[in-house]
């Protein structure tokens, strides 16, 4: 078994849709602050959302935006059938697409994203150089990165500041600018916020 079935394990058959069940009602307030968060930004054509879970970012995103295209990916096929039958509609007329897969092999071509969104999957990528090399090679410049994660999550592996730190420095060796971090509180608890922007060309430096 590949490290993506591992991580996906857990998320498949009666337990994961346990999970989904769980994860719709109470990330629901952290998917809505990460949409909200792209929402403050540039106007957006292609949204990508890695690890979306039950779908319900995915919906909120297609509700708010009628005129993007929203695609996810997930390498749990439970959640890819949970998410598929939330989002019906959108997935016929062409404007949800959804694919099985991890956020260390993205499959779609360079430059195809206007913004990417990830709540509670970045603690799961893994390699995570390899995923923010792929998040970096399929975000177009000037493109936002937003993130939501539960603290406990990232606690799990090491501290919150040498998380933030580890993950600020591969963002901008791969090609991010202004990365911002924080904490808020969520109803499932205290979530650690990490945004970035792709840089562009006429970003003279990195920060």
């Amino acid at each position: 078994m590949d490290d993506r079935s591992t991580r996906a394990s857990g998320f498949d058959g009666l337990a994961g849709r346990m999970a989904a069940l769980v994860m719709a009602h109470a990330n629901r307030d952290m998917e809505m602050a990460a949409i909200t968060e792209l929402n403050g930004g540039r106007d957006h054509g292609c949204i990508l959302s890695i690890g979306f879970g039950p779908g319900v970012g995915i919906a909120e995103l297609a509700r708010r935006r009628p005129d993007d295209m929203v695609a996810g990916i997930d390498p749990s096929p439970t959640m890819i059938e949970v998410a598929s039958r939330r989002n019906r509609a959108a997935i016929e007329t062409g404007r949800v697409v959804l694919r099985q897969a991890g956020a260390e092999a993205i499959p779609w071509p360079g430059d195809s994203f206007d913004a990417v969104v990830a709540v509670n999957s970045i603690q799961l990528w893994s390699p995570l150089t390899a995923a923010i090399a792929e998040v970096a090679r399929v975000v177009r410049p000037g493109g936002m990165l937003v993130t939501l994660t539960h603290a406990w999550a990232v606690e799990k592996r090491t501290s919150l500041d040498e998380w933030v730190e580890s993950a600020s420095r591969l963002l901008t060796e791969h090609g991010f600018a202004i990365v911002t971090s924080g904490t808020e509180g969520f109803r499932s608890g205290r979530a650690l916020t990490l945004h970035a922007r792709y840089r562009s060309a006429d970003d003279a430096v990195v920060a």
